[in-house]
């Protein structure tokens, strides 16, 4: 049975004219401006209308030609307004790029060059604030990522094959790196970091720097969290070794010691994933910043795409 995702012409259905004003409103919310920040003049005429509705301007005080795309990641390249509105789309929904080349016809090398850079992007921008919440959890989730796509040329050093099997802990050394995540309960808001493995040294570090000093952590019974307690913060733990899953610590009928949320958060990041059918290790960092986001915010906003089209622009959700 073919489980490839149905292609759907959605290219022909959408007005070139209503993805113009949509960008310009989210890329340019104060106007249309040449390089140097000067503003189009009210009623002045393109300079190159060759690609409408992308038209060029030049400006009347520096002389700099620029358009719509000018200063973002789309500025040299020749896809019209509404491949680009399907691919911003497609990238942030988690679309494969082999499907996304098939639905609109495009190439896919230069499409992953395209999803690359944004993703960077995404990785680049992630907030850096520690989650402000009282109540937090963390867990790991080890994700299968060799090096897809990689060429093997010496005998000696085949690839693994797809499906790695491996048991025990993960580490990027054995193609199953780490994703720590840390969770708000009160926010939602999550902190996702594909770490080299899970040692106390790598773990610990990053679970100070995603929460506050005095927030009351939750996690399982690793050793990597044993020293957490050291620096002021709460911390309370199960032991799934011993089936414990969730318990009431202070006799009020609620068992409020687990870490089920943020392990519910990786179905969905497995879901998300799953349809690229495997992500070379060096990107898996790139993919998960996109899903943070992603579930962060829980639709797409102009600051989000700003942030992923406009190089040097930073948008830190509240």
């Amino acid at each position: 049975r073919n489980t490839e995702m149905i292609q759907f012409p959605i290219k022909a259905l959408l007005s070139e004219e209503e993805c113009h004003d949509y960008l310009e409103r989210t890329l340019h919310p104060e106007g249309l401006r040449c390089p140097r920040g000067h503003p189009l003049p009210v009623g002045q005429a393109p300079h190159d209308p060759g690609r409408a509705p992308i038209f060029k301007y030049k400006c009347r005080l520096c002389g700099a030609v620029y358009h719509l795309f000018t200063g973002t990641l789309w500025s040299g390249s020749h896809y019209d307004i509404r491949i680009v509105t399907l691919l911003m789309r497609g990238f942030l929904q988690g679309v494969p790029t082999s499907h996304l080349a098939k639905e609109l016809g495009l190439d896919r090398g230069n499409l992953l060059k395209h999803r690359r850079r944004i993703q960077q992007l995404a990785l680049q921008h992630k907030p850096e604030a520690p989650l402000s919440d009282g109540q937090t959890e963390a867990d790991e989730m080890f994700q299968n990522a060799g090096e897809k796509g990689q060429l093997h040329p010496d005998p000696k050093d085949p690839p693994r094959r797809r499906a790695n099997k491996r048991q025990g802990r993960g580490t990027m050394g054995n193609d199953r790196p780490p994703i720590l995540g840390v969770l708000g309960r009160e926010s939602g808001q999550i902190r996702l970091t594909v770490c080299e493995d899970t040692k106390q040294k790598t773990l610990q570090p990053q679970v100070e720097s995603d929460t506050e000093a005095d927030t009351a952590l939750h996690t399982d019974e690793s050793n990597a969290y044993h020293h957490v307690a050291e620096t002021g913060r709460g911390h309370a733990t199960v032991n799934h070794t011993k089936k414990e899953w969730a318990r009431d610590d202070d006799g009020d009928g609620i068992r409020e010691v687990h870490c089920n949320t943020i392990e519910g958060i990786w179905t969905g990041l497995r879901n998300f994933l799953r349809p690229f059918r495997g992500v070379h290790k060096k990107n898996l960092a790139a993919y998960v910043a996109i899903f943070e986001w992603a579930h962060n915010l829980k639709r797409v906003t102009a600051g989000l795409l700003r942030t992923l089209m406009i190089p040097g622009f930073t948008y830190l959700p509240t």
